[in-house]
């Protein structure tokens, strides 16, 4: 059989320009930045080979204003001719910073007040037109909100790309879709540009924009709803998480889209998230030029080629970034992973999350659970991202084995794509030796090992590191042990670091409790959001279940719902042990046996930990009396929503226990 032909595209992707027009007082910054340093920047690019597309994804004008965006076209087609392409070539789509914040300020407050309370269908249709408006909210708003777009709008026609313009889509208010044919492809390309900035108009964005399903699904797919064949690409300014719907959203374009090409961080990024049934691979552009850091700020842009079957299926990506040096030039940027070579990272995709083997074990109760194996956790994650994004600091509060670690490194790595700076430390670590060790795992810098000497180190990284808007993380894991061998007085110091640093303290008890017994108060007091880590949702305990499909029988996954409910640990650790059972040609009830030798401990320590009555309650339950109110065993897991014991596991430890 021949082997199937292969086909490259190669994609300029551009991001957040921030024209500021007749209010740049700078120019000459913004010149040795995007002038005869930036030609020789696309010379090093088109010397690799022709480049088919230039795609921007967001941010042309820094204020909306229609003054600004004459900078921008200027600037863009410029690009296009040293690349020698057609305007036909050049996608783009809006972003925060192509609304006009100043107008229609009422209409805006008032829709996005609304909006907060309506349910993800109804805004969907009503946007779209085919429905009516939602309790509370007035015909007449709508309108005048997408006018604060205007600007952006009428340049679009100027730049020779009215064809973008969303009244000649489907949706006919916001986004669009474009198929090109490429005479030497067997497959069309398809464009979707999806329009994530529309309800934008001040800081505080992040989790109150709304993408809509509609606005994803009349433009990613034909008339009668069917995914396209060939490539298809997506662009949006805004990473998914900043959206209301974006758990909706990043489902539905999952299932439509081969990549995602976005903006807004001001920081370049690959990345692909899983579950067991999508998968979406994404990729944040750099900033072109950043308005108030100017030429002093890593400004970035890539080039992206893609491998392609004869399907337009993505073999591989290839990211090629490209970094501005305060010195003046362009380089090949290595900086964003380690395994980049001369700015250039190849990836490819049917290696670039492993899959479960299917020869191995599909689950792993001792291990802290990363993408693609990380489920559920939704809300909980959504509310540290919003933490992040308001400066907050977050009290973590969740037993052993309940997923703590996981949330912390899937949060690191959604922090680390925000162009956060990001430490994680865990209290049972080197780091915890001494509070010189820990400054120094911190700041690379030791210290003396005292209070004041070790905060003032730790503030002097932080003033390092931060960047406007962007202040450091630093993540504790086990922070109890940490809490309780260092100087109260450093703690102290700490929290003044607070409004510069957010951190998240991860502990198996309230921090209060934590000083509570050492003799002290809690010099957090007030500082921190309290977030409780109990049981998965149970969509997502389902998925752990089903992640053993094709090893384990039906019966199999009953006994784990029964035995484990929705339990993160539990359910891990029963899955494996079935199917190594499986595996190893024994028996349901040998599984079972293996299973309880690793619980039994593990429900043993819990057990000390909890109050006299929050012991009888448990026991009261498991005997058949009636569902317990008893919000603690609730917060911690030990009781699901319905106040019953979270599975079988625990009901046979308590019987056992009773026994002896």
């Amino acid at each position: 059989m021949a082997h199937e032909k292969n086909y490259t595209l190669r994609i300029l992707h551009i991001s957040d320009l921030h024209e500021r027009g007749p209010r740049e007082t700078e120019s000459w910054r913004r010149q040795r930045v995007l002038g005869a340093t930036w030609e020789h920047n696309l010379e090093a690019f088109t010397a690799a080979g022709p480049i088919d597309l230039v795609c921007f994804t967001g941010d042309a004008a820094d204020w909306g204003k229609p003054g600004e965006y004459a900078a921008a076209t200027a600037f863009f087609h410029a690009v296009l001719k040293k690349l020698s392409l057609p305007p036909e070539r050049f996608f783009l789509v809006p972003g925060n910073h192509d609304i006009d914040r100043g107008l229609h300020l009422a209409e805006w407050q008032k829709l996005r007040e609304t909006f907060s309370q309506m349910d993800g269908l109804t805004l969907s249709r009503w946007l779209r037109g085919s429905g009516k408006p939602p309790p509370g909210a007035d015909t007449g708003w709508l309108e005048p909100v997408l006018a604060r777009q205007a600007a952006y709008r009428q340049w679009l026609t100027e730049l020779g790309r009215e064809a973008l313009l969303p009244e000649h889509h489907a949706h006919g208010r916001v986004g669009y879709h474009v198929c090109l044919d490429f005479p030497s492809l067997p497959f069309p390309i398809h464009i979707t540009g999806l329009d994530t900035a529309w309800l934008a108009g001040d800081e505080h964005d992040a989790q109150k924009l709304w993408l809509t399903d509609d606005q994803i699904m009349l433009h990613a797919t034909d008339k009668k709803g069917n995914k396209f064949p060939g490539l298809r690409l997506v662009l949006c300014h805004h990473p998914l998480w900043d959206l209301a719907d974006h758990a909706a959203a990043k489902n539905l374009l999952a299932e439509h889209a081969d990549l995602l090409l976005r903006g807004h961080l001001h920081n370049a990024v690959l990345e692909r998230s899983d579950d067991p049934d999508r998968g979406l691979v994404e990729l944040a552009a750099g900033c072109l030029y950043e308005g108030h850091h100017a030429d002093h700020y890593p400004n970035g842009c890539q080039l992206i080629t893609l491998q392609l079957d004869g399907q337009g299926r993505p073999i591989s990506v290839e990211p090629w970034f490209r970094a501005w040096s305060e010195r003046g030039h362009w380089h090949d940027d290595d900086s964003r992973y380690k395994q980049s070579h001369q700015g250039r990272l190849l990836w490819p995709l049917a290696q670039a999350i492993a899959r479960i083997d299917p020869s191995s074990n599909p689950y792993d109760f001792n291990r802290p659970a990363l993408p693609p194996n990380f489920v559920g956790r939704v809300a909980l994650m959504d509310s540290l991202i919003q933490a992040l994004e308001e400066g907050s600091s977050v009290s973590l509060v969740g037993d052993r084995c309940i997923g703590k670690m996981s949330v912390l490194k899937n949060f690191e790595q959604k922090a680390r794509t925000m162009a956060r700076t990001v430490v994680l430390l865990r209290g049972e670590g080197p780091e915890a030796a001494s509070l010189s060790a820990f400054v120094a795992a911190i700041t690379g810098k030791a210290c003396a090992d005292c209070a004041d000497p070790a905060a003032d180190r730790l503030a002097a990284w932080v003033d390092r590191v931060d960047l406007p808007g962007l202040p450091p993380v630093l993540l504790l894991d086990e922070a109890e042990i940490f809490l309780r061998k260092f100087e109260y007085r450093f703690f102290e110091r700490l929290r003044g670091l607070l409004d510069r640093l957010c951190l998240v303290l991860a502990t198996h008890q309230p921090i209060d409790l934590v000083f509570e017994q050492l003799g002290r108060g809690s010099p957090f007091d007030n500082k921190l959001r309290i977030e409780w880590l109990g049981l998965l949702e149970p969509a997502a305990a389902e998925q752990l279940v089903r992640r053993g499909e094709g090893k384990l029988d039906g019966e199999d996954q009953a006994l784990m719902r029964r035995w484990a409910g929705h339990h993160p640990y539990f359910l891990q650790l029963l899955g494996y042990r079935l199917a190594e059972a499986r595996r190893h040609g024994k028996s349901r009830e040998w599984a079972v046996d293996q299973a309880r030798s690793n619980a039994y401990p593990r429900l043993r320590q819990l057990w000390k930990t909890l109050r006299d009555k929050d012991k009888q309650a448990l026991r009261n339950v498991a005997t058949g009396g009636f569902p317990s109110t008893n919000s603690v065993l609730r917060l911690r897991g030990l009781l699901d929503e319905n106040g019953r014991l979270f599975g079988e596991v625990l009901r046979q430890w308590l019987e056992e226990e009773d026994e002896a």
